[in-house]
């Protein structure tokens, strides 16, 4: 499905479509059964329909992660993978409901709906989008979860709208330039299509624009690329889900309204609640500049893994702060503390044994402490964690640890750990 015809997605938004897929969803649709499947759909439909099935079917299953009502959406593979997961979409969504004047919102680069199903649970909405198949798919998705009527769809290059000065008037905007071009993974933000400086046009015309970029956003290329005029009017916000950074955002808007240094804005799980879409705490931490302690490092000590979206923003200081914690080294982030004080926005491990780097010595270290499974961590280490696991000899039974690949200043190090508090636990007090 990596071309989708207008033809097939109009068969497969059709009733006929909708129920063979629907049908289709109770087999066993694992790679093994590939041809079998196919065969069978190939009775009623053309080559190209039965193919366009499959993918759907399986694509709404990886979807069921990322948003609610999966089963009964329409996508399409790169348009899924670069798609908004719902609570960060709604989380987005409530931050525009709040500091947006009031008035319609601009979603520029719709795809598939991601943001845009968020956004018109409580705002109306002029969705652009470029790619016919995406915003049919766009239009299906928001009659599927009951926002269509709040929604104006509109296939046309919203950069040229602007040109011409056709572009609606709204209360803010959300901008998602494609991040990736023939199937490769864009890096730079004058690589974005639209590129940044359409951005820099738009944010003139909006009392509030947000537009998501590239996790592994380059922050001295940001700062390079903002006029002078436009210092204080944007904050960067890198946001992580299921422990891992999403996206970055960058938004423009009063000065008043943003922080003077780079968020993190973490997603923990809420395990009480009962959907894997609403069951989400967010934690934020704003990165001001300042240096983080550094301290010694030693056995006992409380070893803290900031999240991604933290190591993005910085804020190191602030979290050393938050858990009377210190680096050991300036280049390495990793926090130790001498207390427990397990956090939201960190994984969390006891150092047990500090070794010198060398297999021997932690192989005979695995056997005397009876350490059966390991997990592996790295970082500042030139090592490959999984061509490591295979020359480790733990013991045939006993307990669970963590090896930690590191260093301080040019001394490499093992660290032997156990964990003591997973992501999303109830800080200690």
């Amino acid at each position: 499905m990596q071309f989708l015809s207008i033809k097939t997605a109009d068969f497969l938004l059709s009733s006929v479509g909708k129920a063979a897929a629907n049908e289709l969803a109770h087999a066993d649709l694992g790679a093994a059964h590939t041809l079998s499947l196919l065969s069978a759909l190939r009775r009623s439909y053309t080559p190209e329909q039965a193919g366009a099935l499959l993918s759907l079917v399986r694509l709404r299953q990886k979807a069921a992660t990322k948003f609610p009502e999966a089963d009964q959406l329409f996508f399409v593979p790169e348009a899924l993978e670069q798609a908004t997961a719902w609570p960060i979409a709604q989380r987005r969504a409530a931050l525009f409901d709040q500091h947006a004047p009031p008035g319609p919102l601009l979603d520029l680069g719709c795809g598939i709906g991601g943001d845009l199903l968020a956004l018109a649970q409580t705002r109306s909405v002029i969705a652009y989008e470029t790619d016919p198949v995406r915003l049919r798919f766009a239009q299906a998705n928001a009659q599927a979860v009951g926002v269509a009527h709040r929604v104006e769809f509109r296939q046309a290059d919203w950069t040229a709208d602007m040109a011409a000065g056709r572009l609606p008037a709204a209360a803010a905007a959300f901008a998602d330039p494609a991040r990736r071009m023939n199937e490769q993974r864009i890096f730079s933000l004058h690589a974005l299509q639209p590129p940044f400086h359409a951005l820099l046009q738009l944010q003139q015309r909006m009392a509030l624009l947000g537009a998501k970029v590239m996790p592994g956003l380059d922050l001295a290329e940001l700062t390079q690329a903002l006029p002078a005029e436009l210092c204080g009017r944007c904050c960067v916000e890198f946001i992580s889900h299921a422990a891992t950074c999403k996206e970055a955002v960058l938004w423009f808007g009063e000065p008043a309204r943003w922080p003077a240094g780079p968020i993190a804005s973490v997603a923990s799980e809420m395990p009480r609640l009962a959907s894997v879409h609403t069951g989400v705490a967010w934690h934020t931490l704003t990165a001001a500049g300042a240096a983080p302690p550094i301290g010694e490092l030693c056995v006992g000590q409380y070893l803290h893994e900031p999240d991604p979206a933290v190591i993005r923003a910085g804020a190191f200081a602030e979290l050393c702060t938050l858990l009377d914690a210190h680096l050991f080294d300036q280049q390495i982030a990793y926090l130790v503390s001498s207390a427990h004080r397990a956090h939201p926005l960190t994984q969390t491990f006891q150092i047990e044994e500090i070794l010198p780097f060398g297999l021997k010595q932690l192989n005979r270290r695995l056997q005397a402490r009876q350490i059966q499974s390991v997990e592996i961590k790295k970082r500042g280490a030139p090592i490959e964690p999984e061509q490591m696991r295979a020359r480790l000899k733990t013991a045939p039974t006993g307990r669970d640890a963590v090896i930690i690949f590191t260093r301080r200043g040019d001394e490499r190090l093992i660290l032997l750990c156990r964990r003591v508090a997973h992501k999303g636990e109830k800080p200690s007090q």
